[in-house]
């Protein structure tokens, strides 16, 4: 999960346009949220700005980051913003699985 974290945490994710990507829970449920910064929180530099990044891809921001990592149109809008960032962090640890 290391190589997930040091990859996650240098993917750049832009300002997010839509004003749900600006404050907590971007996007997403507060419950998901809050179980997002509870358990990965203190794995990552700054996981708002990840919740953030994420939310604006979800949102109308730009998706290729994610199209890349494998994912779908119907992957991005049939997930909340938090449980997409979950599957991110897993889809850049196979990737860095991968690459070993």
């Amino acid at each position: 999960m290391t190589a997930a974290i040091a990859l996650s945490a240098s993917v750049s994710f832009a300002v997010a346009a839509d004003p749900r990507c600006s404050t907590p829970p971007y996007g997403g449920s507060v419950a998901t949220y809050k179980a997002f910064i509870k358990n990965f929180g203190p794995l990552l530099d700054d996981p708002t700005r990840m919740l953030s990044g994420v939310c604006d891809a979800k949102f109308g921001g730009d998706r290729k980051g994610l199209y890349n990592l494998g994912f779908t149109d119907a992957d991005i809008a049939g997930k909340d913003t938090s449980a997409l960032a979950v599957d991110l962090i897993g889809a850049l640890k196979n990737l860095a699985d991968r690459a070993k």
